[in-house]
Parts: structure tokens; C-alpha cells; sequence
């Protein structure tokens, strides 16, 4: 194990600014110390009390070091884990190439070209990249709106990758599958972004409203298409509610335009960068995308370290990229 810092009091004191500063130079100070993700996985764990991976509880005891790695035993529950248990560098092989796949992947290579480069299988550098990406996932707590342009964004169900058995079970799932999934949009002229994809072909009044109470306080404001679901939000979840009926400005100053752009946008990414995504491994994209518009620089090495600091601060990334690998198609 690798120290990154020598004072942990002082890493975990820094003020936001010298923060940034040192996550702007983390890639080149990790290939200075010759450090790799799980040393500082290790020193990103501090951040926060240790919690059971199985039962969540905070009553948790350290229990002696392994390879130089911290153990820790539930108290409620007797599970023994390390600090690594449920990141993205869980049983994690290869430790020492994740760093710079990270920086190729934010550089916008392909899987292909990441393998080749690092050093590693292309179903590595798939398996890699959701790993990554599950970590991502707990980003969205951190986005939350007060003015909010909101629309419908239909997008092409998937299941790019999938192989099938026989010509009869490529049948029955052509039959079966829906033709698009639905994903609300939502953004601000703050900046904040935000997309999330819905088990359903289309939107529902319920779906937006959940959304809603989780992200927006009720006397926010909520711009939207005249579509059904969106006429139909309650008052009583969000008061001041703003229907577009076409693409001109409402009193001056409500519109669509930015929501649309970005819609755009991220439709465009998906479909001729990655020529598709498979369904199941979309909200992860979305919040790749998302990350890189809230986030990340213009530079590379800087948002390498910035990328690498998000994926370690998510406890339960390894088991949800798990679930979705697991997660099967429809027969």
C-alpha cells in the first residue's frame, strides 16, 4: 500500500479550493508515487464512518490489516470486510492499470482502444468501464433544482450485445420487446442536469411527480411540453407550474430551449459515439454524460483525478454494476 498523503487530518480539512487543487494534480501525483485506485479507495474511505455492506449499520470495529489494508467487523451482524468491499475496485485484478484506463476513457477512446492501450482483454475494459460508471450513480444526490425545464425523451430499446440461443428465442424477443423506453429530462440555466430512465415506454404524471418531490422544493418552478403527463402534476406537489405549447418563449421567460438542446445532445452522443447502448446500461451513460457536463474540465489529467475521486466515493458500486449485469432481458 501505497501512502498518497502523509497528513490524513489535513486531506480530510482541505477547503473546497484546495480541494480541486488537489484533485486537479492526483493522476500526476498517483504516477509520481507509483499508487494505484485501491490506494486511494483507501484514503477516500476516511471520508465517511465505515458501514456494513449487509445490513448498513454504522456500529462497525476495525479488525487488524491484510496486505497492508484495513479490516473492519460488524458489531450487529459479524461480517467481516475490508475497506474496498462494495467499491469499484472490489476484487479488482490489475490494480495498477485502472488509473490510466480511467484517464483513456476520459479522453473518449473507445473500449477497443482503452484495452489496447492499458493492456487488457476488451471484455476487461467493458466490465471496467460499468464499474465506473455504476459508481456514478450516487452523483445524483447531489443535483437538485428550484427552476426546472422538464421534457419526454423517447429512446430505442436495446439489447446490443445480447446473444441469442436460437433463431426461435430472437423471435419470441422480437415480439416481446418495447419499442422505446422513456426518460424524463430535466435542467436548469444554473447548469444542473439531470436524466433518468423509466422502465416504461412512456412517461407517467406519477413517475414525474416522484422525481419532483425527491429534487425540487413545492414552490419551485416546473417549464414543460404540453405533453399529458406533465398537465396533469398535482399543485400540491409543485406550485407554479408553466405549460409550453410551442417552441416561443411563455411571458418572456419560460422556455424549452435549454432542456431541448441538451436532449439533443446527449441523444446525438449516444447514438453516434457509442452507436447505441444496450437498455439496461443506460442510466449509466446518462450519468457519464451528466458528470461530464457538471463536473469534469476540458483537461484530461485533471479530470482523470476528478473522475477517480467520484467512483471512490460510492460504497455500494460493485454490487449494483452486479444487478445489472445479472439483469436479464426480456424472453
Amino acid at each position: 500500500m501505497k501512502k498518497i498523503v502523509e497528513n490524513t487530518s489535513k486531506y480530510l480539512a482541505m477547503s473546497k479550493e484546495e480541494n480541486k487543487e488537489f484533485l486537479d494534480n492526483l493522476y500526476s501525483l498517483m504516477k509520481k508515487l507509483e499508487a494505484d485506485v485501491v490506494d486511494y479507495q483507501s484514503l477516500k474511505i476516511l471520508s465517511a464512518p465505515p458501514l456494513c455492506p449487509d445490513c448498513r449499520s454504522n456500529h462497525i470495529i476495525k479488525n487488524g490489516l491484510q496486505n497492508g489494508m484495513q479490516n473492519y467487523r460488524c458489531k450487529d451482524c459479524g461480517r467481516q470486510f475490508r475497506v474496498t468491499t462494495g467499491t469499484f475496485v472490489y476484487r479488482l485484478q490489475k490494480k495498477e492499470k485502472m488509473l490510466d484506463y480511467i484517464r483513456c476513457m476520459i479522453a473518449g477512446k473507445s473500449l477497443r482502444a482503452c484495452a489496447k492501450e492499458v493492456g487488457i482483454s476488451l471484455p476487461t475494459s467493458f466490465a471496467w468501464r460499468h464499474k465506473i460508471l455504476a459508481a456514478l450513480q450516487s452523483f445524483e444526490d447531489n443535483i437538485n433544482f428550484f427552476g426546472v425545464e422538464m421534457d419526454e425523451l423517447l429512446m430505442d430499446y436495446s439489447e446490443k450485445g445480447r446473444i441469442y440461443k436460437n433463431a426461435e428465442e430472437l423471435k419470441r424477443a422480437r415480439k416481446q420487446k418495447p419499442k422505446k423506453v422513456a426518460v424524463l429530462a430535466a435542467t436548469d440555466r444554473a447548469g444542473n442536469l439531470l436524466f433518468k430512465k423509466f422502465e416504461s415506454k412512456k412517461l407517467s404524471s406519477e413517475q414525474i411527480e416522484q422525481f419532483l418531490k425527491a429534487k425540487m422544493p413545492k414552490d419551485g418552478v416546473m417549464c414543460s411540453s404540453n405533453k399529458k403527463a406533465f398537465k396533469k402534476v398535482r399543485r400540491n406537489v409543485i406550485k407554479h407550474k408553466e405549460i409550453i405549447t410551442s417552441h416561443r418563449q411563455k411571458r418572456g421567460i419560460y422556455s424549452l430551449s435549454t432542456v431541448k438542446k441538451k436532449a439533443s445532445e446527449f441523444t446525438n452522443w449516444i447514438y453516434f459515439k457509442f452507436r447505441g447502448v444496450a437498455t439496461k446500461y443506460l442510466q449509466n451513460y446518462i450519468m457519464w454524460y451528466v458528470v461530464m457536463g457538471k463536473y469534469l474540465t476540458g483537461k484530461t489529467v485533471s479530470n482523470t483525478g476528478r473522475m477517480l475521486n467520484l467512483a471512490s466515493s460510492d460504497r455500494w458500486a460493485w454490487y449494483r454494476y452486479r444487478e445489472l449485469v445479472n439483469k436479464t432481458y426480456v424472453n
